[in-house]
């Protein structure tokens, strides 16, 4: 082999340990990414599941065409749609309650939507409509006091 092929070869390593470098660069930046897009996704769980102010979502982590994560809320706690959405609360197990439906644009909301009532056996699941701006509220007869009941927002 004369010089100028040993040349090329040694031009080759050295253009494929330039690409292998620049390529080991874009898996750490990749790496910080994804760490920031889990820390991101933490943060939206720890909203949905009410350990910061109610109200506050994770519309940055949504799947396209969906307003945000379906999330479970807390008995007897206002809260405001961002978008249209469905409330359901159902009975699933324990201390019996009655629970009322709450959904109107004052905070709280006063307008009843519908109720139910575990301990007499009649109707344990009640759910609703509630409209971008709304505010609503599954209202125990006892609030502050532990229930059977959950409830569960699905915005559309």
């Amino acid at each position: 082999m004369d010089g100028s092929g040993d040349e090329a070869l040694r031009a080759r390593v050295e253009e494929l340990e330039g690409r292998v470098a620049q390529l080991t660069g874009l898996v750490g930046t990749l790496a910080d990414e994804r760490e920031r897009l889990n820390q991101l996704v933490a943060r939206a769980e720890d909203a949905l599941r009410g350990q910061v102010a109610p109200g506050v979502t994770a519309s940055s982590v949504t799947a396209p065409g969906i307003a945000a994560p379906r999330f479970r809320a807390a008995m007897d706690t206002v809260y405001q749609a961002t978008s249209l959405g469905y409330v359901a609360a159902y009975f699933v197990s324990g201390r019996t309650a009655r629970v009322r439906l709450l959904i109107g644009y004052e905070n709280p909301p006063t307008n009843e939507v519908g109720s139910a009532n575990a301990s007499a056996e009649l109707n344990e699941y009640i759910g609703g409509v509630v409209r971008p701006g709304e505010y609503w509220v599954a209202a125990t007869h006892r609030p502050g006091k532990k229930c059977g009941f959950e409830c569960v927002f699905t915005p559309f």
